[in-house]
């Protein structure tokens, strides 16, 4: 009788018209941004051979000017020798550029972590502007500087063959790391809040449908939850398989070694002692302990607006804004909320990727946002919804909730 009762809900969940226009839309995303966007995106890994040969050419002129007017030493006024770092530059980029253009990518990485390495200075001059309106730029461009350098010397240490799509993060696994690391975590909340908006809703329009199945209110809640969960996760996996597939076929999948930076916050000065490299394959498998549980979580609470407002817009909405709630009151400062420090709040945990690199500590200068604690605040959650669920569902029973209003 249950099977019977979840193969029909799974039915009707799967030939909602709403959520096969929504699945299509996914679709279309996809690939869009899979065959439009990746493609021509530019980051701080791309690298412009045209833009460079250039600026080579330009730095030519001027060193050969310098070498008829016999200026190759020490400017006065400065006390710079002009003429030798240029020489330098020239000769170290003129490699890079010649390394890329023979497709000697391994090369071309070495003397690039070189010039990372050895030429800070012209990675933090370029990178301040856009950090301008943050509220600790120099702090920012530090770290972005400490990831760079690390995630360059980590494909250096693997044993694969370096390429340019590895290089400049296109490959899929690293392009699904960056899209975790960014607003796609709540993008895959989202979609469990979409597509379990109406599913307790639904029966009020079709009564008959559940009349016949003799299982408790609160059971029928159960096998509807778990019936959306089911289908949330499978169609995020079928989304995430199709990406893979576009993304391989165009730039490789990449390889479960690629190290990726995370923050330890060890020494607590913000040096490069502070962070450390993780796989991409460790990252990945921290990241999918969240997703079940906030989806899980997300079904539940949508469950329990169903009851209250028998409207989907109404449960849609209010899920959707409790999803985002993090954005309403986070700032660079902001450690505490009524008092209590947010480690302790679910919302923190939302977007869990950066939860795992640090990057939510980093953000608000503490160590307690942790991969363990995110774990124990989302479970105590996920309790404390189960039992609000409870006790609503005995509040408001099948029989006061299919009475016409």
């Amino acid at each position: 009788m249950i099977r019977t009762y979840m193969k029909q809900e799974f039915f009707l969940i799967m030939n909602n018209k709403k959520n096969i226009l929504f699945i299509l839309f996914l679709f279309a995303l996809l690939s869009s941004y899979c065959f439009l966007i990746i493609p021509n995106q530019e980051t701080l890994n791309t690298y412009v051979p045209e833009d460079k040969a250039k600026e080579l050419e330009e730095i030519h002129a001027v060193q050969r000017d310098r070498e008829e007017r016999g200026a190759t030493g020490i400017i006065l006024y400065t006390g710079m020798p002009a003429y030798a770092m240029d020489a330098h530059y020239y000769h170290l980029h003129r490699n890079m550029l010649t390394a890329y253009e023979d497709q000697n990518y391994l090369r071309y990485l070495l003397l690039k972590t070189y010039d990372l390495e050895f030429n800070s200075i012209d990675f933090h001059n370029k990178q301040y502007i856009n950090f301008m309106e943050s509220p600790f730029p120099s702090k920012d461009v530090d770290h972005l500087y400490y990831q760079t350098l690390l995630r360059y010397q980590g494909y250096l240490e693997q044993e694969h063959r370096i390429t340019l799509p590895i290089i400049e993060e296109k490959t899929a696994v690293q392009v699904l790391k960056n899209n975790i690391l960014h607003y796609v975590t709540y993008f895959i909340v989202f979609c469990a809040i979409f597509f379990s908006s109406d599913v307790v809703i639904r029966d009020r329009h079709n009564r008959s449908i559940v009349q016949g199945f003799p299982f408790s209110w609160y059971s029928v809640l159960n096998i509807k939850s778990f019936v959306a969960f089911s289908y949330t996760m499978i169609i995020l996996v079928l989304l995430a398989a199709l990406g893979m597939i576009f993304l391989t076929a165009q730039f490789g999948f990449g390889n479960f070694d690629i190290r990726v930076p995370i923050l330890t916050l060890e020494k607590w000065n913000f040096s490069l002692e502070d962070y450390d490299t993780i796989s991409i394959a460790r990252f990945l498998l921290l990241t999918v302990s969240f997703i079940p549980i906030l989806v899980y979580l997300f079904i539940r609470i949508n469950v329990i607006f169903s009851l209250l407002f028998k409207n989907q817009w109404v449960v849609l909405v209010l899920s959707t804004i409790m999803l985002v709630s993090e954005r309403i009151y986070f700032t660079r400062t902001t450690r505490e909320l009524f008092g209590i420090e947010i480690s302790n709040f679910p919302q923190t945990y939302f977007d869990f990727g950066k939860v795992i690199t640090g990057e939510k500590n980093f953000l608000v200068n503490v160590n307690t946002i942790t991969f363990e604690k995110g774990l124990l605040v989302l479970g105590l959650s996920l309790i404390m919804v189960e039992l609000i669920l409870i006790v609503v569902s005995r509040l408001i029973s099948k029989r006061r909730f299919f009475k016409a209003s």
